[in-house]
């Protein structure tokens, strides 16, 4: 590797690191999609091994979101748009659907057909948030069980931790078209499950992927220089996202947000169609 392939790929990184990590803040997500197809764009430049490049994506992704999530969490408890009362129940599920679907990706590549059902939930999910004008601040009266919620979590810690992503795509929208809850307080509680769906998913490939990346530079699936070349910027882009996000009209957010479920979307079945 040369020494201007590595400063181009070190560049590219950093900016976008930087990009990535404000959009996540703004919108409350992880930012999985974003990062997985920069990596997958930038790995072959570094030389990481062919044949380790898809998962060794998902798990760098996995490690940079723990950034924008835990940066995002840290900003949204000091606003107080953080709800603790949910937050507690979507972990206890979120946990071990993390666990369960990251050791089954690290093991084989999960049927298309999942991804594909995925999607078209997400664009679902994305028309319904279009179409709900109601937007009160406040505390909602009616919340579901813990168990249902419990169950939202688990369900998002599998899919996210199977196609490298933070799961804010799948909680935000269920806390607010179905509970109720606004929009900057269902982004806000979600950040802090994507914290632990990222951190849990990011420690199951680096143990799976012990074996396998006998290379250097390595932890397990994590690739080390993506993340020193990325991280400062991401904390600074997803700092600022936040403070945008707190300043913004909640309306306007959730028509950003809705668009973002789409791209997610379309992602998802590019990918699909691309293995």
């Amino acid at each position: 590797m040369s020494i201007s392939a590595l400063v181009e790929a070190g560049l590219l990184l950093s900016i976008s690191g930087f990009l990535i990590g404000f959009i996540a803040g703004l919108v409350g997500i992880g930012g999985g999609m974003l990062f997985v197809p920069v990596f997958w764009f930038v790995f072959p430049f570094l030389n990481v091994p062919e044949k380790i490049i898809v998962k060794s994506s998902v798990a760098t992704s996995l490690a940079c979101m723990t950034v924008t999530s835990s940066t995002s969490v840290y900003h949204h408890i000091k606003e107080k748009f953080f709800r603790k009362e949910i937050f507690f129940a979507l972990v206890a599920g979120a946990i071990p659907g993390v666990f369960t679907g990251s050791a089954m990706t690290a093991v084989f590549l999960p049927p298309h057909i999942t991804k594909v059902i995925f999607a078209i939930f997400l664009i679902f999910m994305s028309f319904k948030m279009l179409l709900k004008k109601s937007e009160v601040r406040g505390v909602v009266l009616s919340l579901p069980s813990p168990k249902i919620i419990s169950l939202i979590g688990f369900f998002a810690g599998f899919v996210s931790s199977m196609l490298g992503v933070g799961g804010g795509a799948l909680i935000t929208p269920l806390l607010h078209s179905f509970a109720g809850i606004p929009i900057k307080e269902a982004m806000a509680t979600n950040t802090g499950v994507v914290f632990f769906n990222s951190l849990f998913s990011t420690l199951n490939y680096i143990v799976y992927g012990w074996k396998y990346t006998k290379f250097p530079f390595f932890l397990g699936y994590v690739y080390i220089p993506a993340l020193i070349f990325m991280i400062p910027f991401i904390f600074v882009g997803t700092r600022i996202g936040v403070k945008v996000m707190h300043k913004s009209d909640p309306e306007k957010l959730k028509k950003i947000f809705s668009v973002v479920l789409l791209l997610v979307a379309v992602d998802i079945v590019i990918k699909t169609l691309w293995r």
